[in-house]
């Protein structure tokens, strides 16, 4: 993600013209009539038709009510029943054609369409919706907390929609104009709730952007911390007043924080934090009922080697006709299933190699079809599945190209390691274990799967809580694989800088981050070097 966000910004920087388009407005009228003349009589009358002019804008300005209808619209929203959602925000219009909330309701509506189903013809078809909604905000009550919000939010949740579809220049200049637009309105309205949650998200991305590229920053006058921009977050989660009053930020909260914690922090007390938030009784029915919140819950369990967590809540997910389809929920309940070694996981691959319509996650689903068949002692499938990964997809996301470099292996994974990194990303420590046991590092056959040895033997020490081991282990693996194509090398160095930052000892935290961003390797680079900037810039 830094890479996208560093090109965001840099082409941000190159387009800044950015003006503040609510005064334009206001203004613009006004501005084409010639002030001076030499008759005070014109001057008076040009005067009053001008604060007739400015009068009349304000008093024909569309109204922003978050009503009972809109907010039910946005909980329909956020459980993904997005034709429910669609339909009552048309009855809502027609009865409050006005009312701006509804334009913004409509955009974020479509924004969740185009970033599921990363379907470029849904993409196509409704980004000429985006210059009618942002000019029926501008003509907004500028008054109103919800004015330059809304018309952020618009252009940052395209920019992201345009993330997926590579058009970077058009989305840069939509994250700069949604930065200005939520500062500028946290100016204007320091208590409005839902700037918190916003601007926490931006800050983080402003803060990961690693120091070469901080003078993209300065030059655009962005400002921002991941720390600053997970406290924002908390802070909204905190508060029992937004709470009531805008009750849809618990969900974007726990959302947003989900991803931003195990992709940014290391501090314990933000995971503990989390943690607690997802497992508070007060937030199972909300998190059980939203297939959205289901996504960030279990990849958060995923992430974390709590397999069973998310497995359970994956298979008791809503389902129906109601729901907008998510088939990325069915890869991740076959990763869920593959972890525990459960040759099932097959059907969910399945269903989502064939029911997904964009490219991401396929060349992933289809490499996990070919380890069930290895599993299996069925070599011939193994090999049909891994063709299926050279030909199918795209090779955009990390675990996409790692499938795709796998693809090209002279030979398939050793059975028995891969049956422990399985086990390990379940969070199955002791298994993964007996799996290693039966290892014998002078029988393994490849450099890669020598170094995979150490390294996995360093990653289920680490997670036992076996500190001496951990750092041995993790030493070994980065000494041996540091001049390896390898991802090895650079994880351990990765996590020992995790590790020496949780003690208190920066100064060798920062050495390790320094040396895993300096390594030469193409596996989970972004990934892992996304990590290693967000530690280097905590440990600076």
């Amino acid at each position: 993600m830094n890479t996208v966000v560093v090109y965001l910004l840099t082409a941000a920087w190159l387009q800044k013209t950015t003006k503040p388009e609510s005064l334009k407005y206001i203004f613009g009228k006004a501005i084409a009539f010639p002030f001076f003349y030499k008759t005070n009589g014109v001057k008076i009358r040009l005067i009053l038709l001008f604060l007739m002019t400015t009068s009349q804008i304000f008093a024909h300005a569309s109204s922003y009510s978050m009503d009972k209808n809109c907010l039910k619209a946005y909980d329909l929203i956020l459980q993904l029943r997005l034709d429910e959602a669609r339909d009552l925000l048309e009855i809502t219009r027609k009865a409050n054609p006005s009312n701006n909330i509804i334009s913004y309701l409509e955009n974020y509506n479509d924004f969740l369409r185009i970033v599921i189903s990363e379907e470029e013809a849904v993409f196509n078809a409704l980004s000429p919706l985006k210059k009618k909604r942002i000019s029926e905000l501008e003509k907004g009550n500028v008054k109103s907390p919800w004015h330059l919000y809304c018309q952020a939010q618009v252009n940052m949740q395209w920019a992201f929609a345009r993330i997926k579809f590579g058009e970077f220049t058009t989305a840069a200049l939509e994250l700069n104009r949604s930065y200005k637009l939520l500062a500028r309105n946290q100016e204007l309205f320091p208590d409005f709730s839902p700037n918190n949650a916003a601007l926490g998200l931006l800050h983080v991305l402003i803060g990961s952007v690693p120091d070469n590229y901080k003078w993209i920053i300065e030059t655009l006058s962005f400002q921002g911390t991941v720390k600053q921009g997970i406290d924002e977050l908390k802070f909204t989660l905190n508060n029992s007043e937004s709470a009531v009053k805008f009750p849809f930020l618990k969900s974007e909260s726990i959302f947003l924080l989900s991803f931003i914690t195990f992709n940014f922090s290391s501090n314990q007390d933000d995971s503990n934090f989390l943690a607690h938030l997802l497992k508070a009784p007060q937030n199972k029915s909300l998190i059980a009922g939203s297939p959205l919140l289901v996504y960030a819950a279990s990849a958060y369990y995923l992430h974390n080697g709590e397999n069973d967590l998310a497995l359970n809540l994956l298979q008791t997910r809503p389902k129906g006709q109601e729901y907008y389809p998510f088939h990325y929920l069915d890869y991740l309940t076959g990763i869920a299933k593959l972890n525990k070694l459960d040759p099932g996981a097959s059907i969910y691959f399945l269903r989502f190699v064939v029911n997904f319509k964009g490219t991401s996650f396929l060349k992933s689903a289809y490499q996990r079809l070919a380890w069930i068949e290895l599993l299996n002692n069925n070599l011939k499938g193994y090999q049909e599945y891994m063709l299926r990964v050279r030909l199918i997809g795209n090779d955009n996301i990390d675990g996409d190209k790692q499938a795709l470099k796998e693809s090209g292996f002279p030979k398939p994974p050793d059975q028995t390691l891969l049956k422990a990194r399985l086990l390990f990303d379940g969070g199955y420590y002791d298994e993964a274990l007996l799996q290693m046991d039966k290892l014998k590092p002078a029988n393994l056959m490849s450099p890669r799967e020598k170094l995979e040895y150490t390294y996995r033997l360093a990653r289920i020490y680490h997670k036992m809580g076996n500190t001496v081991k951990t750092k041995v282990y993790y030493t070994r693996s980065l000494s041996q694989g540091a001049e390896f194509p390898f991802y090895f090398a650079a994880n351990s160095a990765l996590q020992l800088g995790i590790i020496y930052e949780a003690s208190g000892d920066n100064e060798t935290a920062r050495l390790y981050y320094e040396k895993c961003l300096g390594l030469k390797y193409d596996e989970y680079r972004n990934s892992i070097s996304q990590k290693a900037k967000a530690g280097l810039s905590r440990v600076k």
